[in-house]
């Protein structure tokens, strides 16, 4: 049994950067607020916004199409430069980014256990930390090896994992 990557602590939620699909998703909930809001004002009998309609060449007004400008939009922030663990920054230029930030993760992780506990370094548990792929996960634990900063140790009771090991 060995410790989790990234030791249960409090975050914010304003540094939680949001993916691509989840920003999709809240500009999708907007215009359908949107839409609800424009409907329930028509039942409700209040006119409709100037803006919101429109007439055909028929001449037939449609009051049911609403602006996609009504719906705020979200702008995806740059993601946040990474942070590296003191120690890393020297050997950054050594290592490949993904490496440098796994060995961040499992520094600052050694040091919330106090160097109590052996980190699990799991590929899907890489995986979720760094937020890459399974295989560019397994390439930075890797090289990590390799390089000789991580050690796998298994004392044979199940307590299994790695801990740091820097120079």
């Amino acid at each position: 049994m060995s410790a989790p990557l990234i030791p249960t602590t409090t975050t914010k939620q304003a540094d939680i950067s949001l993916s691509r699909s989840e920003l999709v998703h809240q500009q999708r909930v907007a215009r359908a607020k949107a839409m609800d809001g424009a409907l329930n004002d028509i039942n409700r009998g209040k006119s409709p916004a100037p803006g919101a309609s429109t007439r055909s060449s028929s001449g037939i007004e449609s009051i049911l199409i609403v602006d996609d400008a009504s719906a705020p939009m979200v702008k995806a922030a740059k993601p946040a430069a990474v942070d590296l663990h003191r120690r890393v920054k020297v050997l950054e230029v050594a290592l490949s980014p993904d490496a440098a930030k796994l060995l961040s993760l499992v520094l600052r992780a050694d040091e919330a256990y106090r160097g109590a506990q052996l980190i699990d370094l799991s590929a899907f548990t890489v995986k979720n930390a760094l937020g890459v792929s399974e295989n560019e996960a397994i390439a930075a634990r890797s090289e990590l090896e390799c390089h000789g900063l991580i050690i796998f140790h298994d004392n044979g009771s199940g307590h299994r994992g790695f801990y740091p090991r820097l120079p």
